[in-house]
């Protein structure tokens, strides 16, 4: 009888022990899947493959650029007499900025008017003694070649009379750009302590690319460039707002447009730049701001979405497990797009709908029978 006991003790202890060893692992296949109690079949999370959302926004770095920017230089030779405009001074268009004293060139401009006089005095002269031979033909006294090469000569000072005048004509115009003028309305960003100073020698024959006398900004709108990335290129079109914001302003944003984009790709960052145009009235947006971008964006076909843990990360690439209508598991190889955290985009590899498995098992196997358990879909 005592044997009995004994071999009906070890009996419950060795039951015991395996369903604990069950249990156990029930409890250690992630995500929540286990084997049937009866059936021995696998219980896996799903959820159904989504697409992303229509709309979203677009974060970008920008630089803020007046809209033109134009570097005024001198056109004479001569010294500084006059600047009536300093940095930060709001200009309109023709408004006057400086004035230059040209002593050589009223000189060379008193000249030119003398060769003038000369050159119709030679012409005049020429003039005469052609109608003289012209005159003297008519009783033999002179040959047809005489006479033609008086005509000539009395063509050659005419030509040279209107040289002469010519040049008298170019230095009046340029004796034109003694006064300089703002080319457009804008603010004096910068002025040439070397050059736009009373007394200070203007030299064009240096050809120094730093000799210019102000620096023209307009304001009004301004130009605010962005490298926005390849893969959202199809959603940036000419005529899409922007909300502008720079870090001076955290309680104010700009609302621009896009105007104009390069066309072509950067090699080298595969990134394309856009100009997005912000009206600017106030002058708050200034020229080298750094300013942040905010695109709302449309996507027309929205790509497939899944949760990160569903991804299985294997050597020949990632891949995804899919339950079909019999449920049973269909294990897929996918190409990834953008990861947005919680959840990767789906290029390739999965449609709208599929039943995806969550947090998969090293254990689940193409072919294997599951038993499905629904999940959120967010």
């Amino acid at each position: 009888m005592r044997l009995v006991l004994w071999g009906l003790a070890a009996v419950v202890v060795v039951g015991a022990g395996l369903e604990g060893l069950r249990t156990m692992r029930e409890r250690s296949l992630p995500g929540g899947q286990a084997g049937d109690s009866v059936s021995g079949v696998m219980t896996v999370r799903v959820t159904p493959a989504m697409r992303g959302p229509r709309e979203s926004q677009l974060s970008l770095p920008g630089d803020v650029v007046a809209f033109e920017d134009s570097p005024v230089y001198a056109r004479v030779d001569g010294y500084v007499s006059k600047w009536t405009v300093d940095i930060g001074a709001k200009v309109k268009a023709g408004q006057l900025l400086a004035e230059i004293d040209t002593p050589e060139l009223d000189q060379q401009l008193a000249k030119a008017r003398a060769l003038v006089l000369q050159a119709k005095a030679n012409a005049e002269i020429a003039r005469i003694t052609y109608q003289r031979y012209l005159g003297l033909l008519k009783t033999a006294a002179v040959s047809q070649q005489d006479v033609d090469n008086n005509l000539s000569t009395f063509e050659a000072r005419k030509a040279d009379v209107t040289a002469a005048e010519a040049e008298v004509e170019r230095l009046l115009a340029t004796t034109g750009f003694r006064k300089i003028y703002a080319p457009f309305d804008g603010i004096v960003g910068a002025r040439n302590l070397a050059k736009a100073t009373t007394g200070a020698l203007i030299d064009l024959g240096s050809r120094d690319p730093k000799a210019w006398l102000y620096r023209i900004y307009r304001m009004d709108p301004v130009r605010v460039y962005v490298s926005v990335p390849q893969n959202y290129l199809p959603m940036i079109k000419n005529g899409l707002f922007a909300d502008v914001g720079v870090r001076e302003y955290p309680d104010r944003t700009f609302r621009g447009q896009v105007v104009r984009n390069a066309s072509a790709l950067d090699a080298a960052s595969r990134t394309m730049l856009v100009e997005v145009e912000v009206p600017n009235p106030e002058d708050i947006l200034l020229p080298g701001m750094y300013s942040t971008v905010q695109f709302r964006l449309v996507n027309p076909s929205p790509p497939i979405v899944v949760a990160d843990s569903s991804i299985i990360v294997l050597a020949d690439g990632p891949q995804i497990a899919v339950v079909d209508k019999e449920d049973i598991v269909r294990i897929r190889k996918v190409r990834l797009g953008r990861d947005f955290g919680k959840a990767v985009e789906i290029l390739s590899g999965c449609t709208e709908g599929e039943r995806v498995v969550i947090t998969p098992s090293d254990l689940l196997k193409d072919g294997t029978k599951v038993r499905v358990q629904a999940a959120s879909a967010s």
